[in-house]
C-alpha cells in the first residue's frame, strides 16, 4: 500500500510542477524562456529559382505553446518585405514546412527572417540570406 502512496504523490509532484501558470498565478507576462527556434531549409546562401519556389522548414519548441510564427521576406538592403506571412499553431512542438511562390521577386540576395511568440509574449528571432536567380 505504501508504494501505491509514493507513486500517487510522485504523479502529483510531477503534475503540479510542470503546471507553472498554477504557482504564477496565470501571468503571462514574458519569463525569459523563448521558443528554440530553428531554420532547417533553406539553408545559408541557398542558390532558388523563381520557377522553384523557396522551401522553408522550421521547427520551433517551447514549454507553454509557440503562438505565432512570422516569415518575411526581404531584399538584404530594403526597408519593406516582398513577403510576410503568419500561422499561429498553438502547439508546443511546431514542424513548419511550406514552399512559397516567389516568382514575382526579382533576382537578388534576400534575408528570410522567422520569428517565433510564445504565449507570454517571449520571442524569438533567426535569419537565412537566400538567392534569388
Amino acid at each position: 500500500m505504501k508504494l501505491k502512496t509514493l507513486l500517487a504523490s510522485m504523479v502529483a509532484v510531477v503534475t503540479f510542477t510542470a503546471c507553472e501558470d498554477i504557482f504564477e498565478g496565470g501571468n503571462l507576462q514574458p519569463d525569459g524562456s523563448t521558443p528554440s527556434l530553428t531554420i532547417n531549409n533553406p539553408g545559408k546562401n541557398q542558390a532558388i529559382t523563381v520557377t522553384g519556389g523557396l522551401r522553408v522548414n522550421i521547427t520551433a519548441v517551447d514549454k507553454d505553446n509557440v503562438e505565432n510564427l512570422n516569415f518575411t521576406l526581404r531584399g538584404e538592403t530594403a526597408e519593406k518585405a516582398v513577403l510576410n506571412f503568419s500561422t499561429r499553431p498553438g502547439k508546443k512542438v511546431v514542424e513548419f514546412d511550406t514552399t512559397l511562390n516567389v516568382g514575382g521577386i526579382a533576382p537578388g540576395t534576400y534575408k528570410l527572417i522567422v520569428a517565433a511568440t510564445d504565449k507570454r509574449t517571449n520571442l524569438s528571432t533567426r535569419e537565412v540570406t537566400v538567392n534569388v536567380k
